[in-house]
């Protein structure tokens, strides 16, 4: 592993960083999306599919997101929401516990989000600045869009 000595390396890493986490979402979680019973809770996951290949795209546009290694974080958070599949009965619990398993990975990326955003200031790095703001306005709409699909399918288990 090569030693980051500079602003602009640490901001490369952090972009690789999120790019990785981006792809696992991308291609992990449309087989978990499979077993939600919710038909609206289904469409925001989907979107969220979506929004995640936007990433890629968007965070590979500034040059310095290829490469790196697995996210961990994310690759963790898609263990937990696979063996919930396995582990909680479908409908509402399972729905439940997959919501939150997924806004676990997404307030992480927030946060890798802010870094990435603060670096990118630091180095000047527009197109960074521009890319890693995109992505991290999509996942806070999208943590909220999840949060309120939360409180209805909870509410529902009661």
């Amino acid at each position: 592993m090569t030693q980051i000595n500079t602003g602009r390396e640490l901001l490369e890493a952090a972009l690789q960083d999120l790019n990785a986490g981006a792809e696992a979402l991308a291609s992990r979680l449309p087989a978990i999306a499979g077993h939600l019973t919710d038909d609206s809770l289904r469409a925001a996951f989907d979107d969220l599919v979506d929004r995640a290949r936007q990433d890629v795209d968007r965070l590979r546009d500034t040059g310095m997101a290829a490469g790196g290694p697995e996210n961990l974080w994310m690759a963790g958070v898609l263990d937990d929401a696979e063996r919930d599949t396995q582990a909680t009965a479908p409908g509402g619990l399972l729905d439940t516990a997959l919501i939150g398993a997924i806004r676990k990975g997404l307030a992480s990326t927030i946060v890798s989000h802010d870094t990435a955003l603060a670096l990118a200031r630091t180095t000047g790095e527009q197109q960074a600045e521009a890319a890693v703001g995109d992505c991290r306005d999509a996942a806070v709409r999208i943590d909220h869009d999840l949060a309120g699909h939360l409180a209805r399918i909870a509410g529902d288990l009661g």
